[in-house]
């Protein structure tokens, strides 16, 4: 392989064979660069899928896909990435495509080691989608996006998700969520007894300038049903949902709102917004695209940071 794994000199991955040489390869201080669109299809891991060893410091998508990868089995956990290494994994500049994952429960990053790792994604896209099948209650500390002793956080980054879960199963646990678009397209199940503590998409997160669009749809007609977006631990400041839902009559925002953030009503239906809403601002569809209106509620359009 080309490279000598630092910083300077990372090894070059252009094969699958190569992206999973670095179980052997890799190490805790080791960097690596993607020079090629990794396609699963055609390989052993396709039919056979082991996940993919994170067994590295950072990894440099360079722009770069990772294709195709499959994963089902209805009966267990499980994940893509394998999270070999503790203490913070860098991954930039990095596109899943086409990432079909159907388990019991769900997680793209895991550790089978017990690896203790913070996450940190920057200009990434991930498209996954996703059926899980358990209706057993979760444990906290996990999400859609990592296992135990696992935490990630975005920054610049588009996470698109679609498939059938047990209504909120968490996206985010933990970490920052930053300049960041979550497109959700999920069918969920029954949820009105379930606790906004385990079932929040967004929980015990700290979310900036980033929006969540898509559509939720419930498949029992029930007017007691609930979606969780945020837990009471969740703080948010200059965010936005932009979310059509069907058969849910109410919609939980838990969380704690630092600065004016806003929702669009008129695609909710009969849905109704419950939580901490006083710096949360339900409006029609024409004054969430008016940046006027927007800057009149405190609503920075640029974003706080760099924009979005």
């Amino acid at each position: 392989m080309i490279g000598t794994g630092t910083k300077k000199d990372p090894f070059i991955i252009r094969t699958a064979d190569e992206l999973y040489s670095m179980k052997e390869l890799g190490g805790a201080d080791v960097c690596c660069r993607l020079d090629e669109d990794i396609e699963l299809n055609g390989t052993p891991y396709a039919e056979n899928f082991v996940p993919i060893p994170v067994n590295w410091s950072s990894l440099d998508g360079n722009g770069h896909k990772i294709r195709n990868i499959l994963i089902s089995d209805p009966k267990k956990r499980v994940s893509a990435f394998d999270v070999m290494v503790d203490g913070t994994v860098n991954i930039s500049g990095l596109m899943l495509e086409n990432a079909v994952i159907c388990g019991n429960v769900i997680t793209l990053f895991a550790s089978v080691t017990g690896a203790a790792a913070s996450i940190e994604l920057y200009d990434c896209a991930l498209m996954l989608k996703i059926s899980n099948n358990s209706s057993d209650s979760y444990t906290e500390n996990i999400s859609m996006l990592h296992g135990e002793g696992l935490t990630v956080s975005s920054d610049l980054c588009v996470i698109s998700i679609s498939g059938a879960v047990r209504t909120g199963y968490a996206i985010f646990c933990g970490g920052n969520v930053r300049r960041t678009q979550v497109i959700v397209d999920l069918l969920t199940h029954d949820s009105s007894n379930y606790s906004s503590t385990e079932c929040s998409l967004f929980r015990k997160v700290t979310a900036s300038d980033s929006w969540i669009t898509g559509s939720v749809k419930c498949d029992v007609s029930n007017s007691s049903n609930m979606f969780h977006v945020t837990d009471s631990r969740s703080a948010f400041s200059n965010c936005y949902q932009a979310v059509s839902v069907s058969n849910i009559s109410r919609i939980y925002w838990n969380s704690t709102f630092v600065s004016a953030c806003f929702y669009d009503k008129e695609l909710m239906g009969n849905a109704n917004i419950y939580g901490n809403t006083s710096m949360f601002h339900g409006l029609t569809t024409a004054q969430c695209k008016d940046p006027e209106y927007l800057s009149s509620i405190g609503f920075i359009c640029g974003g706080t940071d760099s924009g979005i």
